[in-house]
This record gives structure tokens, sequence and C-alpha cells, in this order.
């Protein structure tokens, strides 16, 4: 090992890897790491969101998880009355 290679490894302690596209960038320190980060998703990736996803409804169930709901709300309520009775 060269010591030009000995001084690059002391210098770059962190790296930032992309999951999605295997890019790897060396890093002095963790803050440039994550400025790396945004820097990159930006450029190549595209912005990130965060939305809001709309609540599953009742109504929005398959029909069979829909019978077996009412099913098992009457054997509940059923045994209630039979023991409350």
């Amino acid at each position: 090992m060269s010591t030009r290679d000995a001084h690059v490894r002391k210098v770059a302690m962190y790296e930032y890897r992309c999951r999605l596209c295997g890019t790897v960038e060396p890093a002095g320190t963790r803050a440039e790491a994550r400025a790396l980060r945004a820097a990159h998703r930006e450029e190549f990736h595209g912005p990130d969101e965060i939305v809001e996803v709309p609540r599953m409804r009742f109504v929005d169930l398959p029909r069979e998880q829909k019978i077996a709901t009412v099913a098992v709300a009457l054997v509940l309520l059923v045994a209630f009355l039979v023991k409350t009775g």
C-alpha cells in the first residue's frame, strides 16, 4: 500500500453507498456523507416525497373479509347477550 493510499484511507472515514444504483463515494465526515447522499438522490434518483396514504374503509375490504367481519361481530354479540342474559 503506497503512502497516498494510506492517506486516502485515513481521510475517507465514511462512505456513502447508494443501494439503488451501487454508487460508492468516500467522505471525511458523517455530515459530508449525508450531503453526498442528498446531492446524489436529487441528481440521479429525483426528489424524495412523503405522501399521506388514504385510510382503508370498511367498504374498501374484499367481500369475503366483510362477511367474516360481520360473522365474528354477530358471534360476539350473541355470546355477550347469552352471558348477560
